[in-house]
């Protein structure tokens, strides 16, 4: 048997291999796209490595390929026999179809069927580079790498859990690797390889492969070394990341009850849930909850204390309205309703068609809307109310001695899970070292964030690990995120510093759209959503702030600014920008964020030039296409010049020998199996009519066999190569 792979039964071994190796390419692609054909692209594949293990023609395995593209388009698409007149109608008009949409551009008329013989092109395409692989080259690590680097990059940027399938690419890509190596040497000796000696060779293999792979999946594994590097690589990985509740699925951007494990990516979603007429911005308060779990936020105490209320009743919240202000109304009008009552800050009366009833949960303060005692949801009502006024010199009285005199009610609203790792207490301390005032204090917490390089981002935003905390890692490792993972921060942080806080979730104040006799109109979507914070300062009562990074603040809360006249005039107000020194801070952005900024501008300009770069593309792959077609004649235009200046030593003549035995293949004189580079040079000077080839032979074969590395005449032996090798050009 010769190494060129002529017997079937080691190729068929091969082929087996290299199959189930492609086979993990198209396991999460199924998987991640939902697709339930599998054992149809499977098919395709043996037959496309069958038909090259008996090297069927192509004028002959072409058709058999696009004649099983067809049926299967027909089958999934078309539901009808494959010969029959509808199948042939469905083809041409989908052909016509897509060949309009590609030449107007308009992509999205791109039917799915067109999809998919685009997918069956790349198989086609892959199998073809394999059986190079395999037969020509019998080398197959390039694919094998690739295959390794796939998986591993679903694995830790999509939901695809790889860890069974790294295992099976790495038995099989090590023992197919192997194979061909041993393959290999036995073709570069020129050394006949019978099946009893090839199967006495290929078991020691197997059976280390087999035996290593088995410890490597079964023996305990250690902890990773360093931290996740995901949440940073993620900056540029498009829809990648895990989705919320750590379920690995990025989840759509929307108001949830649902908050006991947050994380994860959010996509954008721009359906309407409702407009707002209202003079004034405002923050939609839903609901709060109290208890942090290191995983997500839960409420303590049940349901069980309730307020009932009809319409026109006033509605008693934490942020009683102001009644010495002019009443503001707003009126809300839902595109998707829910059973609640959107609340601005100091909600007094809420106005509904019908006969609708409110339930108030204190616990909560959320308001749940009823018609002959079922819940329901209102498409339209209004809200009367008027913003709290908080006066700065009441703010200013309140010192952190008068956290003593909090009622025991508000202990719930310190809670802290015992495993929270005190670096975080830490850091509320260092944050707030220099104040002395409580509603400083929670200032400096608020502004925190903006000063110190954290990220806002909704889509590159890790699920935290088993035995992790939420906060923790977001305050000291990833420093990215969105509401989410502000407002709990600030929760925890203002927590450990024994200031009750509690976690607010609603919508914040949507996009103006609109005029409407004097009041503006607010268009409020899915994306939306908001979670921020609200703090209770003794002698004041509950606040809201707003720490995410890019969001104004939670409602249009007017502060009446009144001064003791034996204090100057210039205290810090809640309007006042922030410190000097932290101006440096604002400006700095991370090596991640400007790294994440460059890549964005270079998506944005890829979208905007795309077609101009799919026609280069095209260009430039046809020309390099055409240069690869006649390197014969360019390419000693370049080996020529290349080995002038190098060193004249035995390495530069070795290298360029075998560089000519490429070049008079690519001319056309090839080297035949089993003959000697002796009788060859004979051959190629008879037909050069020169002695050139010999002499280089001859030194060639004294310096490779006879160790005779120094003794040649160069310049001679350059001479004569360069006279070989450009007559290879003409």
């Amino acid at each position: 048997m010769k190494a060129t792979l002529e017997n079937k039964w080691l190729s068929l071994l091969f082929y087996v291999l290299v199959f189930f190796l492609f086979r993990e390419w198209l396991l999460p692609v199924m998987e991640l796209t939902e697709t339930n054909y599998l054992n149809v692209f499977l098919v395709f594949i043996g037959m496309c490595f069958l038909l090259s293990l008996f090297h069927v023609k192509g004028w002959i395995s072409a058709p058999l390929k696009i004649l099983y593209i067809a049926w299967v388009l027909i089958y999934i698409y078309a539901e009808t026999m494959l010969f029959s007149a509808p199948a042939i109608q469905f083809l041409i008009m989908d052909f016509t179809t897509n060949v309009q949409a590609l030449v107007t551009q308009d992509w999205n008329s791109v039917t799915d069927s067109f999809r998919t013989v685009l997918f069956f092109a790349l198989i086609w395409m892959t199998t073809y580079l394999i059986h190079h692989w395999i037969s020509i080259r019998l080398n197959i690590f390039l694919f094998f790498f690739m295959t390794v680097v796939f998986i591993a990059a679903l694995d830790t940027f999509s939901p695809y859990a790889g860890d069974k399938a790294i295992v099976r690419v790495m038995i099989i890509g090590l023992l197919l690797s192997g194979l061909l190596k041993i393959a290999q040497l036995f073709k570069k000796n020129e050394v006949g390889l019978p099946r009893s000696t090839y199967g006495a060779l290929i078991v020691p293999l197997i059976l280390l492969i087999s035996l290593s792979g088995a410890l490597g999946y079964l023996l305990p594994k250690a902890g990773p070394v360093w931290e996740d590097p995901v949440p940073f690589i993620q900056s540029f990985a498009e829809g990648a990341g895990g989705g919320p509740g750590g379920d690995g699925v990025i989840g759509k951007i929307g108001y949830d009850e649902d908050d006991s494990r947050l994380g994860g990516a959010f996509a954008g979603d721009n359906t309407v849930v409702f407009e707002a007429v209202v003079r004034t911005p405002q923050y939609w308060k839903i609901e709060t909850k109290d208890t942090y779990t290191s995983r997500g936020w839960e409420q303590s105490i049940g349901s069980d204390q309730r307020r009932n209320y009809t319409v026109g009743d006033p509605i008693e919240t934490d942020y009683p309205p102001n009644r010495e202000e002019e009443n503001l109304e707003a009126s809300l009008v839902f595109s998707t309703p829910y059973p609640f009552i959107m609340q601005p800050y100091g909600t007094d009366v809420v106005t509904a068609d019908g006969d609708t009833t409110f339930t108030q949960d204190v616990n909560t303060q959320k308001i749940n809307t009823f018609q002959q005692n079922e819940e329901v949801e209102l498409t339209n009502y209004r809200v009367t109310f008027s913003e709290p006024t908080y006066s700065l010199t009441a703010l200013r009285e309140v010192t952190t001695e008068s956290l003593a005199n909090v009622p025991a009610e508000f202990d719930r609203y310190l809670q802290l899970p015992e495993n929270l790792p005190e670096r975080v207490g830490e850091l509320a301390a260092s944050i707030t070292a220099d104040e002395t005032r409580l509603y400083d204090k929670v200032k400096e917490i608020e502004r925190y964030f903006a000063q110190n390089s954290f990220i806002y981002d909704q889509r590159n935003v890790s699920v935290p690990a088993a035995g992790k905390d939420y906060v923790d890692e977001f305050l000291f490792e990833t420093k990215r995120g969105y509401c989410d993972n502000f407002s709990s921060s600030m929760v925890v942080l203002l927590r450990s510093l024994d200031i009750p806080a509690r976690w607010v979730k609603g919508f914040a104040e949507g996009e103006e759209i609109g005029r409407q006799d004097g009041s503006r109109i607010f268009e409020v979507t899915n994306n939306n959503a908001h979670s921020w914070v609200e703090a209770y300062l003794p002698g004041v009562g509950w606040m809201p702030f707003e720490p995410t990074i890019g969001f104004s603040g939670a409602g249009n809360i007017d502060f009446d600014v009144e001064f003791d006249s034996t204090e100057a005039p210039e205290p810090v107000t809640p309007e006042q920008a922030d410190k000097p020194n932290a101006a440096p801070k604002e400006k700095k952005e991370s090596i991640s964020e400007r790294f994440s900024e460059i890549l964005k501008d270079a998506v944005s300009w890829i979208s905007d030039n795309k077609v101009k770069i799919l026609i280069w593309t095209a260009v430039g792959l046809a020309v390099i296409a055409l240069l690869y077609r006649i390197r014969k004649r360019w390419m000693p235009k370049l080996l020529v010049p290349y080995y002038r200046l190098r060193k004249e030593n035995w390495n530069s003549f070795e290298q360029s020998y075998h560089h000519l035995l490429k070049q008079l293949a690519l001319y056309g004189i090839e080297r035949r199996d089993g003959q000697t580079l002796k009788t060859y040079a004979k051959y190629v000077d008879s037909f050069f009519g020169s002695n050139d080839m010999r002499d280089l032979t001859k030194a060639y074969e004294n310096g490779f066999y006879g160790g005779n590395i120094d003794k040649h005449e160069w310049a001679k032996l350059r001479e004569s190569w360069e006279y070989l090798i450009n007559r290879t050009s003409g």
